[in-house]
């Protein structure tokens, strides 16, 4: 999307109102102007509107389509709120704030005319409509890398913390002489920066600091890692559905990050992840750990059981029946889906009090963390460790040398973060024993290796665990985040190599097949639990592209089978170029909150 002169419309809801207005009391439509003398109707434009109003009772939201078009008097050109200057430095605009009072922007300038190496710049524009827009910040991208490629940026807010932004950027395919010789059509590079955003109203920490912005609104952190084929899916909606936390998929483990600035005198901060605030427990409750989601997404593992998380004493009936009506929703589906994977042949894993043979649907395995920062599953044997946790702290003040030679001295760090402020000089890190009463970002990291998942998956819960060689590939596709449970639903697609049914010719070579495993895992207690396991089915005559095609195509049709609309506030804004990378423009930048549009 290019930075062309485009009109700004202004705010609808004086238009949005006057037709609300018309609408026949008790929830029935006024009578159209076109009703014949028989009674009989035809329907209008005025009725379409009042039947698209009706429809936001029922699902919560306001379709952007609805107010489309509004009188040219209410628009007014870009050129009248962007100086000139800007507009000639390709300004690509990406759209509004959670919040509605700021606009964003970036400009990719090429630092290098012989080897084309990209800078990105961030910035935030204040916005009132029919006001010149304010530039109040700017800020480097991805600071200190060097970027052979035009990126595909997407930049993102949590759902309730309008504190931060975080910004992905990655490349796709080469792009000039530079990146072929610098990278191979298997890896991708993934860049990363999660960004303080500037305050809408001045700050206390920032007017009585003498140095500049307070810590909470002076941060940045950069990293960069590769992905390989078949690359993972980028899902907002997912990774950033609990606030602060953000989840990567490295392609051999997910990596939880929670970024978050600690008040002054806050001298022990609570962890956001690897609580084990159920740690003590030996079997977690699946019927707490799987309930419904309030102002979320359900989660796609329906509970195994018809009990629901108790109800807190004090609970409001309303809430305790709104509960109970959910959790019919739940149970019902259950049963629906149970008849469905018994139709796939694809069957819960056994619970690990039995032996690996039987079957006991109403008990998914479960793996149980038993020492802090390594977690193990519960079995008399020694192996190797599949989750690692770190914490490192931060504050602003002069950083030196050892610091900086300390910064990454945790070996379990997966994700080493370049941490600095707005100018890009590093944050001073902290000693995790260290005690601090002034303003402290802290960053923590918690890591779930996948081989080391499927693994066990298969040697414990898999009916066909003796036909298997090796697998060759894998995928994983998340298919919910639930921000009150800290579940992490996934599916992990698999290419692996196995020998016929014991009943078939054991003679016979190993084939290549693809099936997908299920499993939760618990942010706060780092366990993972199996939900199911998949027949085999083998691959004949696909390729692994269609394999995966195929694949994320049925992880699209179980998110959307199982997706409740998210609450007007409880969304994850996504601003990316993508019109931009196809060779067009957007047409609207829409703040559908308030109806604020700006029109390109």
């Amino acid at each position: 999307m290019t930075a062309r002169p485009a009109p700004v419309m202004a705010s609808p809801e004086r238009k949005a109102g006057f037709v609300a207005g018309n609408e026949g009391t008790g929830g029935e439509m006024a009578p159209s102007s076109k009703s014949d003398r028989s009674g009989s109707r035809k329907w209008g434009p005025r009725d379409h509107v009042i039947r698209q109003l009706d429809r936001v009772k029922i699902t919560g939201q306001l379709s952007p389509r609805l107010f489309r078009k509004l009188p040219p008097r209410l628009c007014v050109s870009l050129r009248n709120i962007v100086d000139e200057e800007f507009l000639q430095k390709g300004h690509i605009f990406l759209g509004f704030s959670k919040c509605g009072r700021f606009v964003l922007s970036y400009t990719s300038d090429v630092l290098d005319d012989d080897f084309s190496f990209y800078s990105y710049h961030l910035y935030w524009w204040q916005f009132q409509v029919h006001s010149k827009l304010r530039l109040v910040r700017q800020i480097r991208l991805f600071q200190d890398e060097e970027i052979y490629s035009d990126l595909f940026l997407t930049v993102c807010e949590w759902p309730s913390d309008s504190s931060k932004v975080i910004v992905f950027g990655f490349n796709t395919s080469g792009n000039g002489m530079l990146m072929n010789m610098m990278s191979d059509e298997n890896h991708r590079d993934i860049y990363i920066s999660t960004v303080s955003a500037p305050p809408t109203s001045p700050c206390t920490d920032c007017r009585e600091s003498q140095t500049g912005p307070c810590l909470l609104h002076s941060f940045m952190l950069h990293t960069k890692y590769q992905v390989v084929y078949p690359f993972p899916t980028f899902q907002p909606a997912f990774q950033l559905k609990k606030d602060h936390v953000v989840l990567l998929n490295t392609s051999f483990s997910l990596v939880a990050c929670a970024i978050s600035v600690h008040p002054a005198g806050d001298t022990e901060p609570s962890r956001i992840l690897y609580s084990k605030q159920n740690q003590h427990d030996m079997r977690p409750n699946y019927s707490s750990s799987f309930s419904p989601c309030a102002s979320s997404s359900s989660c796609h593992s329906p509970p195994p059981s018809d009990q629901c998380s108790p109800t807190p004493p004090g609970t409001p009936p309303a809430v305790t029946r709104a509960r109970e009506f959910v959790a019919g929703i739940f149970r019902r589906a259950r049963e629906a889906s149970g008849m469905e994977l018994q139709d796939k042949g694809e069957r819960p894993g056994p619970s690990r009090h039995s032996p690996p043979q039987a079957s006991d649907p109403d008990s998914p395995t479960w793996h149980r963390s038993n020492s802090e920062g390594s977690v193990k599953p519960n079995s008399n044997t020694e192996e190797p460790s599949y989750v690692n946790y770190t914490r490192l702290r931060y504050v602003l003040g002069e950083v030196t040398e050892t610091d900086q030679e300390s910064e990454y001295e945790d070996d379990k760090i997966s994700l080493p973060f370049l941490v600095t402020d707005l100018k890009g000089q590093h944050l001073k890190p902290l000693n995790e024993k260290a005690s601090f009463q002034g303003q402290h970002l802290s960053v923590e990291q918690l890591t779930l290796d996948f081989e080391y998942v499927i693994n066990e998956v298969i040697r414990h819960d898999a009916s066909w665990s003796q036909q298997f060689c090796s697998f060759s590939d894998y995928d994983i596709v998340i298919l919910e985040m639930c921000p009150e449970t800290n579940q992490v639903i996934m599916n992990i697609g698999l290419l692996l190599l196995a020998f016929p049914a014991p009943q078939m010719d054991a003679q016979l070579r190993p084939k290549t097949h693809h099936t997908s495993l299920k499993v939760a895992w618990d942010l706060h207690t780092g366990v993972f639990s199996t939900l199911s396991v998949g027949d085999l089915t083998e691959v004949k005559g696909q390729t692994s592209g269609s394999v995966w095609s195929s694949y994320r195509k049925s992880c699209v049709d179980t998110v959307m089978k199982w997706l409740v609309p998210e609450s007007s506030a409880r969304y994850v804004n996504r601003m990316t170029n993508e019109a931009l990378h196809k060779g067009c423009s957007l047409k609207v930048l829409a703040d559908s909150v308030r109806y604020t549009w700006i029109v390109l």
